[in-house]
Parts: C-alpha cells; sequence; structure tokens
C-alpha cells in the first residue's frame, strides 16, 4: 500500500477544486471576489492537510471532507450561480473523497501498529 495515497488524493482534490474554479469563473458573468477569497482559503487549507495526511491519513481525509463541504455551502449561499458552472466536479470530489475513507482509516491504522 502505497503510504503517500491519501496524501495525493488530497492534492487532486486541491487541483479540481481549482478547475472548478475555473469553470464557475467562465460560466458565470459575474465575477465574484468572496467566492474567489473563499476558494483561495480553500487550497490553502487542503495543502496543509496534505502535509498533515503522512503522520494522520484518517484525520486529513475526514477534515478535507468536511472544509470542502463547508466551503461549497457557503460558496453556494454567497453566489449561487458559480455553484452551476462546477457542480459535475464538486460531486465528483464529494464522492473522491468519501471513497478514500476506509483507506485513509486503513493506514492511520497500520501507521499505529509500527510504532
Amino acid at each position: 500500500m502505497n503510504v503517500n495515497r491519501i496524501r495525493y488524493i488530497i492534492l487532486e482534490t486541491l487541483c479540481l477544486v481549482v478547475i472548478g474554479e475555473i469553470i464557475s469563473l467562465l460560466a458565470s458573468k459575474n465575477f465574484s471576489w468572496e467566492v474567489s477569497l473563499l476558494t483561495l482559503a480553500e487550497v490553502f487549507i487542503l495543502a496543509i492537510f496534505s502535509f498533515v495526511a503522512k503522520k494522520a491519513p484518517y484525520s486529513a481525509i475526514l477534515s478535507t471532507l468536511v472544509v470542502f463541504i463547508a466551503i461549497s455551502i457557503v460558496s453556494a449561499a454567497v453566489k449561487p450561480t458559480y455553484l452551476g458552472g462546477s457542480i459535475i466536479i464538486k460531486i465528483f470530489i464529494l464522492i473522491y473523497l468519501v471513497r478514500a475513507i476506509p483507506e485513509a482509516r486503513e493506514q492511520q491504522a497500520l501507521a499505529k501498529e509500527k510504532n
């Protein structure tokens, strides 16, 4: 099992968030600084979680999932038209993160057994 797999999943999520933001910008007629700043904060937080994933993969993937859902809800509340451009990517990210939870739990258990 690849020890860095959860870290890669979080980094891939980070890239997909950026791609979703670009799609939302292209699909919307009005630019929203609020949503762009929220996305920037999300990218920064996910980058931190990718570093944490080496020591605590289960906690990092759960935190990533919670932050992703929370910021998606806040972004949709701030600018509902932005959500339409990237809804498919957001659903894909959500499924991707949920499917990674069992693997993260297993990696963290193996890491605890080693120590």
